[in-house]
């Protein structure tokens, strides 16, 4: 097993890696909208989107993928019905014609307290 880690992603405070390779499947951890530098939560949904995005596209370059590499991803929203949509356009965006597998969930109790994250994901990519 790889631990993959890039300064152009917000790293966890624990024990928890960016991400791990092995045998060709790349686990990305729990990523949240954050800047890397800050570590700021965008006060902007969509800003907020695009950041975990381009997180996401980081780690993956990181570890030798891309976004076309994603199999799956799990999506955790604060407020499923009213930031679906908007996550589902710039998800369409940043995807294209890749349709990787995906499940949402609503759930208030993820992030750390004060952040205000609306969104956390985690993907699992793979390099074969």
């Amino acid at each position: 097993m790889r631990i993959i880690h890039t300064d152009d992603a917000p790293s966890h405070a624990g024990p928890v890696p960016q991400a791990v390779e092995a045998g060709g499947w790349i686990h990305v951890s729990a990523l949240f909208g954050a800047s890397p530098g800050e570590r700021a939560i965008p006060a902007d949904a969509r800003a907020e989107i695009e950041q975990l995005f381009d997180n996401l596209a980081a780690i993956l370059a990181a570890a030798g993928a891309g976004l076309t590499d994603v199999v799956r991803v799990g999506i955790v929203m604060r407020d499923l019905q009213r930031d679906r949509p908007l996550f589902n356009q710039v998800w369409a965006e940043r995807f294209g014609e890749h349709r990787p597998a995906r499940s949402s969930i609503e759930s208030s109790a993820f992030g750390r307290a004060g952040e205000n994250a609306r969104f956390m994901i985690e993907a699992a990519a793979y390099r074969g």
